[in-house]
């Protein structure tokens, strides 16, 4: 009886790390949520603009949940820390905002999309995109994947976006676009 093949035998050339110079892992942008205070049958999947995840953005996830529905908001900066930029720094912003790959934008907002169906049971008929700044080409361009409820875009509160007024007005307009979708199911 032979003795077994030792590591050397069996695999004749030598690696370096499999990740060298390059992303072997892909993942999706951790959520910001914020729940209804009642079962969500609806939900809203907000992007934020350049300047990321601000408060104003966040407040507007608040208002959305205050209105009844699921609010998401994926954190675009994640790789690098989910940075926010203040809008005395819209170089910046923007400069941040260029460096993120389209592919991995498309699989945040697809993240969050599965998060809301399978963790939640909230189907994309009964979820609005709501976009500011550069976002709402995106929301756009995602939105023909799916069949949503509705899509929001706030092209031009790029920087505004930090306006409370602003943010809340695109709140109520979410809250507006998904009320018959939900009403037409409840008669279905």
């Amino acid at each position: 009886m032979s003795a077994p093949a030792t590591v050397a035998e069996r695999h004749h050339h030598a690696h370096g790390p499999a990740n060298r110079r390059r992303r072997v892992l892909e993942t999706v942008a951790p959520l910001f949520v914020r729940f209804p205070d009642r079962l969500a049958e609806t939900a809203v999947v907000v992007l934020h603009d350049a300047y990321g995840l601000t408060a104003p953005i966040e407040d507007c996830c608040r208002e959305l949940a205050r209105h009844g529905h699921l609010a998401v908001a994926p954190i675009l900066y994640y790789q690098t820390g989910g940075r926010a930029f203040t809008t005395d720094q819209p170089d910046l912003a923007r400069s941040a905002w260029r460096r993120l790959r389209h592919a991995d934008l498309v699989a945040d907002v697809a993240g969050a999309m599965d998060y809301l169906e399978r963790r939640c049971g909230v189907p994309a008929s009964s979820t609005a995109l709501l976009g500011f700044g550069e976002s709402p080409h995106l929301a756009a361009e995602i939105a023909t994947g799916y069949r949503l409820g509705a899509v929001v875009g706030a092209e031009n509160v790029c920087g505004l976006s930090q306006d409370w007024a602003a943010v809340r007005h695109r709140a109520a307009e979410v809250h507006r676009a998904l009320s018959p979708t939900h009403h037409r199911r409840e008669q279905q």
